[in-house]
């Protein structure tokens, strides 16, 4: 159940920046929205492969969108924040990391039985683990200190500590989601389902305190 109840929060989650998109109109929200999207859609994927017997299909958008592609568009978003002028060049990177994934994940071959037992059902040195660790481990960096540094802009500011405070607890759920992802690349499983549920919803409280 735990991987529904992550695509839930993450899929409100989706939402509510989707709206602030709309009223704002800015690029941020937009990358943000599109990456919390794919975290739900991967969410969902994981749910159904708990449900009735992980498949072939599943396994690689799973991994396509949960493991390669979500967090690097989150990523995108930051940098639109906090580095604005790289915000195209970023934007390029991105869209090429999630055309190659697109290819990568369903070109390469499944062990199915190896991805329920530990996660890995790409081999080590695959394409699509290469990917996953430059959409993931890049992106989570680039999310984690660009939270931080969002913190300390606003703590130095006056009357900005509830912002701040907001940036350093998002700070505190990309890493628990990061941290989970790092242990399940590794091998490890049973940790990953729990540190996306609770990442996010860290996440999500960050942004409803901003």
């Amino acid at each position: 159940m735990l991987p529904l109840v992550t695509a839930l929060v993450s899929g409100a989650f989706a939402v509510a920046v989707a709206l602030q998109y709309l009223r704002k109109r800015r690029p941020p929200q937009l990358a943000w929205a599109i990456g919390l999207s794919l975290f739900t859609l991967a969410a969902f994927m994981g749910f159904l492969a708990r449900s009735g017997g992980a498949t072939d299909v599943e396994y690689r958008l799973f991994y396509l969108f949960g493991a390669i592609t979500n967090v690097a568009w989150l990523a995108l978003g930051t940098i639109y924040i906090v580095a604005p002028r790289f915000g195209r060049a970023a934007l390029a990177v991105v869209l090429a990391l999630s055309a190659v994934a697109i290819y990568a994940v369903f070109a390469a071959p499944v062990d199915i039985a190896v991805a329920i037992d530990t996660g890995k059902g790409y081999p080590d040195g695959s394409l699509p683990r290469i990917l996953a660790a430059i959409g993931s481990g890049v992106g989570s960096l680039v999310l984690i200190g660009g939270a931080l540094w969002s913190a300390w802009v606003f703590f130095r500011r006056r009357n900005q500590g509830r912002r701040a405070l907001a940036n350093a607890i998002i700070a505190v759920g990309v890493f628990i989601v990061a941290a989970g992802g790092t242990v399940a690349f590794t091998g490890a499983s049973g940790i990953l389902e729990l540190t996306n549920l609770l990442g996010v919803s860290v996440m999500f409280v960050g942004f409803l305190l901003a």
